[in-house]
C-alpha cells in the first residue's frame, strides 16, 4: 500500500513506488526496472488518495495494467482514473435511517451508519451501548453527516463530552463540532474541516467558484438551476457551467441521480455547510441568493398557466422536487432581501400556489401569504392583492386556524374585490368560503341560499368545474336540510359533470376534488336511503380515487364525512379505527383543525367500545366539551357514538343531555337529516331510564320524520327500537307489520346488522328468543354494540 496524499508532484511518484517496492532502482527514471521487477510477481497494489497527482498515478496505473500481467491495482481517489481496464466502484456514505423520530435502538442499528456511530461511541465511553430513549438522536447525528465514517468517528469522540444529544443539538455546527480525531491519523482525517480542506486545494478555480454557488441550494436541483446561480466570472475560461459540475460529481463533491428523466444533483450537507462559508468569505452570498430566487420565480412562473390544463399527476412529481429551494426563496425574499426581495416573495408566493393546493400545504401557504401582506409595500397590482388575500383566506379556511366568524370576514373582503376586478374565479372562491362558514356557523338555510344564486350566476356558463361545484353545494345543502332525494339528484348532477372534465390541475380548482366528495356524498345518500349496497359500492370507489389522488385536504372530506360515519353506522369498528388512524394522520401532518379534533374524539370512543376505563371516558368528555358548539353537520355521528359510550358506562343522564343538546341544535339549524336518529337515540336512554311513554313517542316521531326524508335505514333502526321497546315492556301492539314492512324496503345484499336485528326481533314475535344483547339495546350497559 502507497499513500500517495504526500507527494505533492506528479513526477515523484514513478519515484516514490519503485522506493517502496524495490529501493535498489536508482535509475532517473525507474520505470523501465519498476516493471521489469514487477513483471514476474503476482500481488495487489494499493494506491491510496490519488486526487493530488491524478494525472501521473493513471500514467503510472496504466503503464503496470500494460507491463505487469500479475499485478491488480486498486487505487482509492474522489474521481476515476479514466483508464479503459479501470472498473469504477463508487463508494456511497453509510445508510442512515430516513427518519429519526420514533426510533429504537434496534431499529436504528440495523443501518450502518448508527453501527459505526455505536461502535466508536462505545469504544470512546467505556463500553456505552446505544439505548431506546439515545436513538432517535443517534439516528438524526447520522443522517445529518450523511453517513460519512470521518464525521461519524469524530461525533462519536464527542458523546463522552456532550452526550449524544448533546452532540445532535450542537450539530448546527458540524465544522466546529468535529475537530478531534485520532492523533494516529493522517492530519488530513483528523477532523472534518481538514478533511474538506484537503479536497478543496485540489480544486481548479472554476470548479471552487461553482462548488461555492451551488452550496445556495437545499436538496436537490438540476442543470439549469446551476446555470442561473453560476457568472461566467466563475468559470474563468474553463468551461460551460453544467461541465464543471460534471467535474465536481466526478470528484464526489456533488452528487447526481440519474434515474428520473433528467439529471438531479446535490450536495451533501457537510459539503454544502463546508462550501457555503467560502461563498459568504468571498461576499458573494447575497448575490447568489438573489440569483437563486429569481431562478425559482421564473420556473413557476412559466408553469403557472399550465397547472389548469395538465393532470395534477403529471405537474406535481416535476414541481414537488423544488419546494425546499423554493422555501429558502422566499426565506431569503422576506427576510434578508430589503423591498425588492419582498416583490419577488410576492410573485413567488402566488405562482407557487398551485403547488401547495395540491400538496395540501394549507399551512404553509398562510405563512408566507403572512408575511406577503405585512409589508406596506404596495402591491405589484390590485389582481396581486386579490390573490395573496384569497390564499390567506382559503389556507385560514381549509385548516380552520380562524373562527368562522373571522374567517366570513376575509371572504367577504375577498369577494368585494373580486367584484370590483370583475374576476369571476375570486368571486366562486370567496362563495364558497362564505358557503362554508354558514355550515360552521350552523346557518344550513343561508349556505342553501347562497349556492343558488351561485347556479343562477353560472347556469350559462361552459364551465364543467364550476357547475360540478354549485351542483355539489346544493346537494350538500339539501342533504343536511334532510332533502335527501333533492341532495342525491344535485350531487349525482355534480357527480356527471366532473366525470365529464378533462383531469387537469382543475379537478382541485376549489380546494378539493369535486368529482371524489360527491361520491363520498352520495353513498351517504344511499345508505341513509336504504340502497345500502350501492352506498357500500360508491363508497369503496371514493376510497379508491381518493387513495389514488393523493390529496390531503380531499382525503380528509372522504373520512370525515364519509368513510368514518357510515363504517360506525354499520357497525364495523376496525374499518372505523382505519380510517381514523388515516384521517388523525392526515389532519396532524398538514394542520387540519377542521379533523383534528374530531379524528381525536373517535379514537378515544372507539378504545371506549374495546377496553374502556374511567381514564379514558373523563379525556371523551373533556375532547367533546372541547369541541364547543357542536352546530356542523359533521359531528352529527360523532354526538351519537359518544352519548352511546356514556350511557354503555352508567352514565344515562350525562347521555341524555348531550343527544337532547344535540337534537335541540339540530332542529335549530334545520338540521334534518340526522334529526330521526338523535330522537331514536333519545328514545333509547329514556326506556332504559324506564320512561316508555316518552321513549316510544320519540321513536314513533323518529319514524314519521324518517318516511318523510325517505331515509329508509333511519326508518328502519327507529322500528327496532319500538319493537325491542314493546318486547321488553310487553306491550307488542304494531310492532311486528312494521318491522316486516321497513325491513322489506331496505336493500342490502351483503350482511346489515340491522337486518340481522329485525330478523331476530320478528323470530322473538315468533317464539324464538332474541338474544340477550339484541334485546338490551345500544344504551345498555351490557349490550347493543352489534347494534347501530
Amino acid at each position: 500500500m502507497i499513500d500517495l496524499s504526500t507527494v505533492g508532484e506528479g513526477g515523484l511518484v514513478p519515484a516514490t513506488v519503485a522506493a517502496r517496492l524495490a529501493p535498489h532502482i536508482q535509475a532517473a527514471d525507474p520505470m523501465p526496472a519498476l516493471l521489469a521487477f514487477l513483471k514476474p510477481r503476482r500481488m495487489l497494489l494499493v494506491l491510496d488518495s490519488c486526487e493530488p497527482v491524478i494525472a501521473a498515478a493513471a500514467t503510472l496505473a496504466g503503464a503496470l495494467l500494460m507491463g505487469t500481467p500479475g499485478v491488480d491495482i486498486l487505487a482509492t481517489s474522489r474521481e476515476p482514473l479514466g483508464l479503459d481496464a479501470e472498473q469504477v466502484h463508487r463508494l456511497a456514505p453509510l445508510a442512515v435511517p430516513i427518519r429519526s423520530e420514533g426510533l429504537s435502538a434496534s431499529q436504528a442499528l440495523a443501518h450502518s451508519a448508527v453501527q459505526l456511530f455505536a461502535a466508536r461511541m462505545a469504544a470512546g465511553t467505556g463500553g456505552t451501548r446505544l439505548t431506546d430513549a439515545d436513538a432517535p438522536a443517534a439516528a438524526e447525528i447520522c443522517r445529518r453527516l450523511d453517513g460519512i465514517p470521518l464525521g461519524l468517528e469524530l461525533a462519536a469522540g464527542q458523546v463522552a463530552a456532550y452526550g449524544i444529544a448533546g452532540v445532535s443539538s450542537r450539530l448546527d455546527d458540524h465544522l466546529g463540532l468535529l475537530v478531534r480525531g485520532r492523533r494516529t491519523a493522517p492530519p488530513r482525517h483528523q477532523t472534518l474541516r481538514a478533511a474538506f480542506d484537503w479536497s478543496y486545494a485540489l480544486l481548479s478555480g472554476a470548479q471552487r467558484a461553482v462548488l461555492n454557488r451551488l452550496s445556495v441550494f437545499v436538496g436537490g436541483f438540476d442543470a439549469a438551476a446551476a446555470m442561473a446561480v453560476v457568472s461566467p466570472a466563475d468559470l474563468d475560461g474553463e468551461g460551460a457551467s453544467g461541465h464543471v459540475v460534471e467535474e465536481l460529481v466526478a470528484k464526489s463533491l456533488v452528487v447526481a441521480d440519474r434515474r428520473g428523466p433528467e439529471v438531479r444533483y446535490r450536495l451533501l450537507d457537510t459539503v454544502r455547510i463546508y462550501a457555503r462559508e467560502w461563498l459568504e468569505a468571498a461576499g458573494l452570498g447575497a448575490e447568489t441568493r438573489t440569483a437563486h430566487a429569481t431562478h425559482y420565480l421564473r420556473l413557476f412562473q412559466a408553469a403557472l398557466p399550465t397547472w389548469a390544463g395538465r393532470p395534477a399527476s403529471e405537474m406535481v412529481p416535476r414541481y414537488a422536487l423544488e419546494i425546499d429551494n423554493v422555501r429558502r426563496a422566499l426565506d431569503w425574499c422576506f427576510t434578508n432581501a430589503g423591498d425588492d426581495g419582498v416583490r419577488m416573495g410576492r410573485a413567488l408566493v402566488v405562482a407557487v400556489a398551485p403547488l401547495w393546493q395540491c400538496l395540501s400545504l394549507g399551512m404553509e401557504c398562510e405563512r408566507w401569504t403572512a408575511l406577503a401582506l405585512a409589508s406596506p409595500l404596495p402591491f405589484a397590482d390590485d389582481r396581486q392583492s386579490l390573490d395573496l388575500h384569497l390564499l390567506r383566506a382559503m389556507s385560514l379556511s381549509l385548516a380552520s386556524m380562524v373562527p368562522p366568524e373571522q374567517a366570513a370576514e376575509l371572504w367577504e373582503g375577498v369577494l368585494a374585490a373580486a367584484d370590483r376586478l370583475a374576476d369571476g374565479n375570486g368571486r366562486r372562491q370567496a362563495q364558497l368560503g362564505l358557503y362554508f362558514c354558514h355550515f360552521q356557523l350552523g346557518r344550513v338555510r343561508q349556505a342553501l341560499d347562497l349556492a343558488r344564486r351561485m347556479r343562477d350566476e353560472v347556469s350559462a356558463t361552459d364551465d364543467a368545474s364550476v357547475l360540478a361545484l354549485v351542483e355539489r353545494l346544493l346537494g350538500g345543502a339539501l342533504y343536511v336540510l334532510g332533502d335527501i332525494a333533492g341532495a342525491r339528484r344535485h350531487t349525482e348532477a355534480a357527480l356527471a359533470l366532473a366525470d365529464s372534465g378533462p383531469v387537469t390541475g382543475h379537478r382541485i380548482r376549489f380546494q378539493l376534488d369535486q368529482q371524489i366528495v360527491a361520491r363520498g356524498a352520495l353513498a351517504g345518500m344511499l345508505w341513509l336511503q336504504g340502497d345500502v349496497d350501492r352506498g357500500r359500492e360508491q363508497l369503496h370507489r371514493c376510497l379508491e380515487q381518493a387513495m389514488a389522488m393523493d390529496h390531503a385536504y380531499t382525503t380528509c372530506i372522504v373520512l370525515g364525512q364519509t368513510a368514518c360515519p357510515l363504517a360506525l353506522l354499520m357497525g364495523d369498528w376496525a374499518a372505523a379505527r382505519r380510517h381514523n388512524d388515516l384521517l388523525m394522520m392526515l389532519a396532524e401532518r398538514h394542520g387540519s383543525m377542521t379533523w383534528l379534533p374530531w379524528a381525536q374524539c373517535l379514537d378515544l370512543i372507539l378504545r371506549l367500545k374495546s377496553d374502556g376505563d374511567a381514564e379514558t371516558l373523563g379525556a371523551l368528555r373533556r375532547q367533546m366539551a372541547a369541541l364547543g358548539d357542536l352546530s356542523h353537520a359533521r359531528y352529527g355521528v360523532l354526538v351519537r357514538e359518544a352519548a352511546l359510550v356514556l350511557a354503555r358506562a352508567g352514565d344515562a343522564a350525562g347521555a341524555l343531555d348531550m343527544v337532547k343538546a344535540a337534537l335541540a341544535r339540530a332542529r335549530a339549524n334545520e338540521d334534518g337529516w340526522a334529526q330521526p336518529e338523535l330522537m331514536r337515540l333519545c328514545g333509547e336512554i329514556q326506556s332504559q331510564r324506564g320512561d316508555v311513554a316518552e321513549a316510544e313517542a320519540l321513536f314513533r316521531q323518529a319514524m314519521t320524520m324518517a318516511e318523510d326524508q325517505g331515509t329508509l335505514s333511519w326508518r328502519l333502526r327507529a322500528v327496532i327500537s319500538l319493537a325491542r321497546l314493546q318486547i321488553r315492556w310487553g306491550r307488542i301492539s304494531d310492532a311486528p307489520e312494521l318491522l316486516a314492512q321497513a325491513a322489506s324496503r331496505v336493500d342490502a345484499g351483503a350482511a346489515m346488522a340491522e337486518l340481522d336485528i329485525a330478523h331476530a326481533l320478528s323470530n322473538h314475535f315468533q317464539g324464538v328468543p332474541a338474544p340477550g344483547p339484541i334485546l338490551a339495546g345500544p344504551a345498555a350497559p351490557g349490550g347493543g354494540l352489534l347494534v347501530a
